[in-house]
């Protein structure tokens, strides 16, 4: 992970002193390439340049607005209203092609769902518009160049077209036309098993909110995809899918940012711990999903000199723990981390393995709820198609078994299965600080 600089240290300095801008402005952007710079927006708050484009990447996820706000959040939980826009990002951060590419091209999807009737084709992704209005078979140009036929699809189900090629009601694709319910595979918690738990537990399991428009939950999900230097995390974008759908059905407002820094890590994490909405949840979930090694969680840009661009888990701790944290003091935080923990593989000839026990309980750090995708020092397997086991698999056992499972028999279950279905690796649990139980009562 570790990559020489070949600059001098003096560069810059010389730079300066000769007053040579090209050479100053080539050392900028090489080290912009290497590691994480800090730019100052108009609000006069500091941070990672990579974090603040994730940021706007999020904004054109939700299809909000073509500007957004500094997402800087103050000690009392209120975020910073300054508006940024495109322009400003231009003007203050080197962007690299590809992050100039996707911002514009979902910038100008974004301009052109408020003036067009636009949706993506199911078959290359690009936006088409809908001229008739009157028809929902519509014509894909680029795919009917790269399959060197015609396709249509459906404006309706968004598959490709099938019957008559005008029709205003629906195509022949079975079930398109009627109102048909999404399947959600998360099984719902039922109100008299809640009403029983709560009952039965007492003071035994964590309260909380019932489902109304004051309970804020929060949940930070953090995925690096595209590093300098690494491998591109291919798959990782089924997870990243099914960990949202998945959190969202728990009742989360879900952050998703993605390629960040130990910087942009850290200062994401920073700000997650200082919003509003904490004091009005009843718990939080952070998922995090990279590459790794023993020494941690590695950001996307490369190493300079003896600094490597890794994250610590222990900052995830560190910033949500009781004094930097006060929203969700007393509150279950759930954390996952995909990750690699070094190169050994986990799979032996011969188990003789004893266990251990983190003894340690410390006040400052509580109610906290870690499961790693694999044991220290080993690896974490992806699959290019389906995504990472970890992340498919606690998504699966979630679905089928949180209606009426507590949080720890959750992990018990995915680590359970992995001892059955993936022997070469295998989740552990790490600083568990739960003194009740939490369930998590989907839907209610």
């Amino acid at each position: 992970m570790t990559e020489d600089n070949n600059w001098d240290e003096d560069l810059e300095e010389d730079a300066a002193i000769e007053g040579n801008f090209s050479i100053w402005l080539m050392y900028v952007l090489c080290n912009y390439l290497v590691v994480a710079v800090l730019v100052a927006l108009p609000c006069g708050h500091r941070m990672p340049a990579d974090y603040v484009v994730a940021w706007f990447k999020y904004y054109l996820k939700q299809e909000k607005k073509t500007e957004f706000s500094c997402p800087r959040v103050h000690v009392q939980g209120k975020s910073c209203s300054k508006n940024l826009s495109y322009q400003d990002m231009c003007r203050l951060i080197p962007l690299t092609d590809k992050q100039r590419e996707f911002l514009e091209e979902n910038l100008a999807a974004l301009v052109a769902r408020r003036l067009f009737d636009f949706k993506a084709c199911p078959g290359c992704q690009s936006h088409v518009e809908r001229r008739d209005r009157g028809n929902l078979c519509v014509h894909c140009t680029i795919c009917t160049a790269n399959l060197k036929r015609n396709y249509y699809f459906c404006w309706n189900c968004r598959r490709e077209w099938k019957g008559p090629a005008n029709n205003g009601v629906r195509c022949d694709n079975d079930g398109c036309g009627q109102r048909v319910r999404t399947s959600d595979p998360l099984i719902p918690c039922k109100p008299e098993f809640k009403k029983k738990m709560l009952q039965e537990m007492g003071d035994d399991i964590y309260p909380l909110k019932d489902k109304s428009q004051d309970r804020k939950r929060l949940a930070l999900l953090i995925n690096n995809v595209d590093f300098k230097n690494l491998n591109y995390r291919t798959g990782a974008d089924k997870d990243e899918l099914s960990m949202e759908v998945l959190l969202k059905g728990l009742g989360y407002t879900v952050i998703t940012l993605r390629d960040l820094s130990a910087q942009g890590m850290h200062a994401a994490m920073r700000d997650f711990a200082q919003r509003e909405e904490h004091d009005k949840s009843d718990s939080c979930f952070v998922v995090l999903m990279s590459h790794g090694d023993a020494k941690g969680i590695c950001g996307v840009f490369d190493s300079i000199e003896d600094e490597e661009d890794v994250f610590q888990a222990e900052e995830i701790f560190n910033c949500l723990n009781t004094p930097n944290c006060a929203g969700l003091k007393d509150k279950p935080k759930i954390i996952l981390i995909q990750a690699c923990r070094g190169g050994k593989k986990g799979s032996v000839i011969v188990q003789d393995a004893v266990s251990r026990r983190n003894r340690a309980k410390e006040h400052i750090e509580k109610e906290f709820c870690c499961l790693r995708s694999c044991t220290p020092d080993t690896v974490s397997y992806r699959d290019k198609e389906k995504g990472s086991d970890f992340i498919q698999d606690t998504v699966e056992i979630f679905n089928q078994h949180a209606h009426q499972d507590d949080i720890e028999e959750l992990f018990r279950k995915v680590i359970k299965k992995f001892k059955e279905s993936h022997p070469d690796q295998l989740p552990c649990k790490e600083r568990i600080t739960l003194s009740k139980k939490f369930y998590l009562f989907p839907g209610l």
